[in-house]
């Protein structure tokens, strides 16, 4: 006797399972949701804040340190109420010379988190020549393009450079996400994605290093 009808698809079905490990590479199952609630971005507008619901996986194999994870879409990122592209619209506004209490109105936050929001930019690059070096290497005619103008804030030297890095990377082949958002967004999506590596905003974590041996191009 034969029953047609949809095939029977496995934990392990290609199209429906969680991204392989990071670390390991394992297949991964679903493991449960966690709700969220964020504040997004589109153009120059601020849009409310939104729940959303993120699901969760897990790696099978015991031995790995990672175990349980958050699957996060290419526009999320981390311990965040505020997406990734709210922060840099508001450094850049805030390096542009805005006032303070205009850019927290416009993007509906505090003045005080703009204030974090430019102190963990400065922060986000360990080696700021180092950096500048790796574009130049990368650019192929030894320029960095327009340089940020001498005596700007730190923070406005290293959204430059990554606007350059993402550029440079991807006139090599790497493909980044969010063609159009800034460089800052798109490096650390695409770190999280490829390495699991997180930048964090409210504890310490290691600087971004532009490390040319581990450039996949």
């Amino acid at each position: 006797m034969t029953i047609d009808g949809e095939p029977r698809r496995g934990k392990y079905a290609k199209e429906d399972r969680p991204p392989d490990c990071i670390l390991c590479g394992a297949n991964t199952w679903w493991d449960g949701t966690r709700r969220v609630c964020n504040v997004s971005k589109c153009g120059d507008a601020v849009e409310a804040a939104v729940e959303e619901v993120r699901r969760r996986a897990r790696c099978p194999r015991k031995d790995c340190p990672r175990r349980s994870f958050t699957v996060y879409t290419e526009d999320a990122y981390p311990h965040r109420g505020f997406r990734l592209e709210v922060v840099a619209s508001a450094v850049a506004q805030r390096l542009d010379g805005a006032l303070r209490c205009d850019v927290a109105a416009r993007h509906e936050c505090s003045g005080s988190s703009v204030r974090h929001w430019v102190l963990w930019t400065e922060s986000l690059v360990g080696d700021v020549k180092e950096l500048a070096r790796a574009c130049t290497k990368l650019c192929g005619d030894g320029t960095l393009g327009a340089a940020p103008i001498d005596g700007a804030p730190r923070a406005a030297g290293v959204m430059h450079l990554l606007d350059r890095f993402a550029d440079v990377l991807v006139g090599r082949g790497v493909e980044l996400p969010q063609p159009q958002a800034p460089g800052l967004v798109r490096l650390l999506i695409y770190l999280l994605h490829r390495a699991g590596e997180v930048f964090w905003l409210t504890k310490p974590s290691p600087p971004l290093r532009a490390q040319m041996e581990a450039i996949c191009v």
